[in-house]
């Protein structure tokens, strides 16, 4: 019985001492990305062209547009790169235009699309609170800021500009 008690101990000391060896490589990843996005902001502070929102979301207009923006429900006609912050490519639709619904995508995607104008490129910085958060999703780490130059060809149901 004893001997049954100090091998679950070893197996459940064992399998703690290895989550927290992952738990502790994300920290360290959360830790390059929240003062990577904070020395960014710094950096562009006095840029006319470079916004931050409540929530955090950053983003740097490269072309305004001159069409109407897209709403929360809308579909929307862009191309994109998203990168880490270390310069690694996720993805990228090259020259291809994509359509995805806005509200399908992840938070600062819908944010931040709803600011541009059709014809627009921006880039934006976000957070990985408005990303893929504590959890990241298939290459992309958990607490990964993300940033996509994205160029909003179209969408089918826009509103008036304000």
């Amino acid at each position: 019985m004893k001997r049954l008690i100090y091998s679950a101990f070893v197996l459940l000391t064992l399998t703690f001492v290895l989550s927290s060896c992952d738990e502790d490589k994300y920290l360290e990843w959360k830790y390059l990305n929240e003062t990577w996005l904070e020395q960014h902001k710094e950096q562009h502070k006095n840029d006319p062209d470079f916004f931050q929102t409540e929530s955090g979301l950053c983003y740097k207009v490269i072309h305004q547009g001159y069409l109407r923006r897209p709403n929360a429900s809308s579909i929307i006609y862009v191309k994109y790169k998203g990168k880490l912050i270390t310069g690694q490519e996720f993805e990228n639709t090259g020259d291809e235009v994509v359509q995805f619904r806005l509200s399908s995508l992840m938070t600062g995607w819908i944010e931040g699309v709803t600011k541009m104008n059709v014809g627009g490129r921006y880039i934006f910085y976000i957070p990985y609170e408005l990303a893929y958060g504590e959890d990241g999703s298939g290459s992309i780490p958990p607490y990964s800021t993300l940033i996509f130059d994205i160029t909003l060809d179209g969408s089918d149901d826009q509103l008036p500009n304000d």
